[in-house]
């Protein structure tokens, strides 16, 4: 008797779940869930449900209801955030939405490169290190428009700027990293994708006042490093008592300016172009810095 009821009732939710799923998997009813999902929660989602993760020709454009759901809530978002993120070829829906997230989040460094490298009491946007090695704000990548970040730091031989986004390289196991050593060129080459423009890959803006950049080709001073100097206009009025600065990357303009006091300081460089992401490298032991996003003007 028991095993009857049993069976009885698993029929019962046999002819339940077709319809339940069907009213579930409603385009408007999962734009309205996915504003409150992470991307990587949209995947599963997609992954998990064939309902919703399957192609649909005639109902989205050949997007899942998980891609469609994405762009709808992508498409509600400010003209500003929208001008910053502009569609790369061939690229989904539902990662474009995932850096509209990272757009509205708290900078971090989410990538320590090198074993001497720690946060500070956990805070994911504080590093200090008693070695060489960088932090990368991996998933933070700057496409288009304008991205200020404010840098507190607390020694002078440490840098901060940009570089291209090189995922993956926090999980390499590397004893030490600084992204203009000879030792990493070629690894950093392989990294090239058609999302990388012009030939900027990397600059960085030491607190002394002197920038560098290199474009991981075929410049090796006699350091065997692979970046140059950019003699900018500005560095005799850069101050190196201030610990605070704000640095600036127009990626409409193709520059990266330094700013101290409220006010810019000058252009480092120009000729940027294409996705970077946030990077400070520590050359020296024992030294720490801060990421925030913004910087207050007070001009």
């Amino acid at each position: 008797m028991e095993c009857y009821h049993g069976s009885a009732k698993r029929q019962r939710v046999s002819k339940v779940e077709p319809s339940a799923l069907t009213r579930l998997a409603n385009i408007d009813v999962l734009g309205h869930l996915a504003a409150f999902l992470e991307a990587g929660e949209l995947c599963q989602v997609r992954a998990t449900c064939k309902a919703l993760g399957s192609s649909d020709e005639s109902a989205f454009d050949g997007l899942s209801m998980a891609e469609e759901a994405a762009r709808r809530v992508f498409e509600s978002a400010s003209d500003d955030e929208k001008a910053m993120l502009p569609r790369h070829n061939g690229e989904g829906w539902i990662e474009l939405y995932h850096h509209l997230l990272m757009l509205r989040a708290r900078l971090t460094f989410d990538q320590l490169v090198g074993r001497n490298i720690e946060y500070q009491e956990g805070d994911e946007a504080a590093v200090r290190a008693t070695g060489t090695s960088s932090a990368i704000c991996g998933n933070h990548i700057m496409r288009a428009g304008k991205h200020w970040a404010t840098f507190v730091a607390n020694r002078l031989y440490l840098s901060v700027g940009v570089i291209r986004p090189l995922p993956g390289w926090d999980q390499r196991a590397l004893e030490e990293f600084t992204p203009n050593h000879l030792r990493f060129l070629e690894d950093l080459r392989r990294e090239r994708t058609s999302r990388w423009e012009g030939d900027v890959h990397f600059c960085q803006f030491y607190l002394d006042g002197q920038c560098w950049y290199s474009n991981w080709e075929g410049f090796v001073d006699q350091r065997s490093f692979v970046d140059q100097r950019s003699d900018w206009e500005g560095i005799n009025d850069f101050d190196r008592r201030i610990n605070t600065l704000g640095m600036l990357l127009d990626l409409d303009s193709g520059t990266l300016s330094v700013y101290q006091n409220g006010k810019r300081v000058g252009i480092l460089k120009d000729g940027l172009a294409g996705v970077y992401c946030w990077i400070t490298c520590f050359d020296v032991p024992h030294g720490s810095l801060s990421i925030e996003r913004g910087y207050h003007m007070t001009e």
